[in-house]
């Protein structure tokens, strides 16, 4: 890839060596790794250590311009983990000198070690030249307390320094007796140090270094690519402003933020953000994008305060039953939006409700529900085609307040694909589909003349197939048949749960006694209107089906 310097899978050895310096990003996310990931690491160093084998540790991706001095872009939790075990370490063997212990021998041991791995101390202040430098947050506590290997500093800690002290205790738990002398502790650091290795991949500068995230997650590996966006609208405001006040304001703001959208979260929602007023971006060009348009402090505050007006809208979409929705509606569209398993809406959503008023708002989301039925959930269109047609709208409602539906024209379903589609539909038995049948039959019961509408999440509501999933001996039917038609829609109808169960796999004779005590209009209508059930049966209720979907699902 353009940009890379180098791509090597080294031990943690050779990538500290050669008077190299690892610097943290001063707004890099603070330290947060905790006891599951301290204690999934110690059992794979004294598996490594058993087997004498190795431990491979994922990626480590640095940002370089002189080779000399490399800024830690992903790989800072493990990166920071490793130092602190070596102190650990390095803490033993000190304790054992201070014991009289090999006194002397002890105490050149810690003094190379500390040299080799942790850096080399000052001669005239006494203070360490660090190899690893953290973030703006952690350094101090690093610097002062734990690489001096003093007693550390147990109160008023921030909850990063808390977890490196913690962490450094964790370590030397484990250590303090598992040797019972200064060599074999030096061995154990080398075994680590030299067992433990990464796969390094060195850019030239930023950008670069957010491609390599976009192709690592691409792959499944899951990286922090906010970091990244966050070291950059803060090294704005701290190269043009220069006062820590002003750093201060913003890392209040991007906390407030952060509290809000999780920090997993943050890219796509920076790409929905911008996506509900600008032309839709795909998530690879994200960061590029932001890094044009966003070139001065002003606007990294401007932009921070309008994300986090944005931030509450965007959380609310993912839970229907967040506090911010009040109205009863809006709550069901959210569910419902979240049950056909879209997103793509996301951005038009966002611009409606902060830019139209709450009845238009509400109309918007009702036809936007229907729209993504009609495509997503029965018509099995691509759901990347609907980025372009709400992006569109999403840009006029944020320039304009209104809504031009004719925007949305290329997402439309015609009245004839849509029956045809739907007279064939099927659904697999799920947890995710059962509630979208759940919620066709109560759209269809209340069609036909049900005095409520069945909630999709109501489990008394069970989803109750005519021809069964396992057939009995009362069904004569070819088992390849019922296969295909089993999932189908017109096979399907809903049941109290009691009566579900009292009915098994029963005959269709035994079943249409139950079906015709239901509270459910159309579940009575198959006791009364059929006299057998097999495939054409199946068929023929589901066109019938389709013909009404046609009318609920009106655009």
């Amino acid at each position: 890839m353009k940009g890379i310097q180098n791509t090597s899978t080294e031990n943690f050895s050779s990538i500290i060596g050669n008077n190299k310096k690892f610097i943290v990003p001063k707004f890099q996310r603070d330290y947060s790794w905790s006891s599951e990931q301290w204690d999934d690491l110690w059992q794979d160093i004294e598996t490594m250590e058993a087997d004498d084998d190795e431990h491979y540790m994922g990626y480590l991706v640095l940002q370089t311009d002189d080779d000399k001095t490399y800024h830690i872009i992903d790989g800072q939790q493990r990166f920071t983990t490793i130092t602190i075990l070596i102190l650990a370490a390095i803490k033993c063997i000190q304790r054992l000198g201070q014991k009289g212990i090999d006194a002397e021998d002890n105490r050149q041991r810690v003094e190379n070690l500390l040299c080799t791995y942790i850096g080399k101390k000052n001669p005239v202040t006494l203070t360490y030249d660090n190899i690893l430098v953290l973030n703006r947050n952690n350094d101090g506590y690093y610097r002062n307390y734990i690489v001096k290997l003093e007693d550390l500093k147990v109160r008023n800690l921030k909850i990063s320094e808390k977890l490196m002290k913690r962490c450094f205790d964790f370590f030397e738990q484990k250590l303090s007796n598992k040797y019972t002398s200064g060599q074999e502790y030096a061995q154990f650091i080398q075994i680590v140090v030299e067992h433990l290795y990464f796969t390094q991949i060195v850019v030239n500068d930023e950008m670069n270094a957010f491609r390599v995230f976009e192709t690592l997650n691409a792959r499944g590996v899951q990286l922090s690519s906010a970091d990244l966006l966050k070291n950059y609208l803060f090294s704005l405001v701290d190269k043009h402003d220069g006062h820590e006040s002003f750093v201060d304001i913003l890392e209040e703001k991007w906390g407030n933020l952060t509290n809000n959208i999780k920090t997993e979260k943050l890219p796509e929602f920076l790409r929905y953000y911008w996506n509900s007023k600008h032309k839709s971006i795909r998530a690879n060009a994200l960061f590029k994008t932001i890094k044009k348009n966003i070139t001065e402090a002003k606007q990294v505050f401007s932009t921070v305060d309008d994300l986090y007006r944005y931030s509450d809208i965007y959380m609310a979409l993912t839970d229907a039953n967040d506090e911010f929705w009040e109205d009863r509606e809006i709550r069901r569209y959210v569910g419902l939006l979240n049950i056909f398993g879209l997103k793509q809406p996301y951005p038009l959503l966002m611009s409606a409700y902060m830019n139209l008023d709450a009845n238009d708002f509400k109309n918007l989301f009702k036809y936007v529900i229907r729209l993504c039925f009609r495509y997503n959930v029965i018509c099995d269109r691509n759901p990347n085609d609907q980025e372009q047609p709400f992006n569109s709208l999403a840009i006029k409602i944020s320039n304009e307040g209104e809504v031009d539906y004719s925007l949305l024209s290329p997402l439309r379903i015609e009245d004839k694909a849509f029956e045809d589609s739907f007279s064939d539909k099927a659904f697999p038995y799920t947890s995710r589909n059962v509630k979208i049948i759940r919620y066709i039959l109560s759209e269809l019961e209340h069609y036909d003349g049900l005095g409520f509408i069945v909630d999709y999440l109501d489990e008394d509501a069970t989803i109750e197939h005519i021809l069964p999933q396992n057939l009995s001996e009362g069904w004569d039917i070819e088992e390849t048949k019922a296969v295909q038609f089993v999932p189908r829609l017109g096979n399907m109808c809903l049941l109290e749960r009691k009566k579900n169960t009292d009915i098994k796999n029963n005959s269709f004779e035994d079943k249409k006694l139950l079906y015709s005590k239901s509270c459910y209009i159309n579940t009575r209508n198959i006791a009364d209107s059929y006299a057998h059930w097999d495939d054409s049966t199946i068929c023929d209720r589901q066109r019938k089906m389709a013909r009404k979907a046609k009318t609920i699902w009106r655009i």
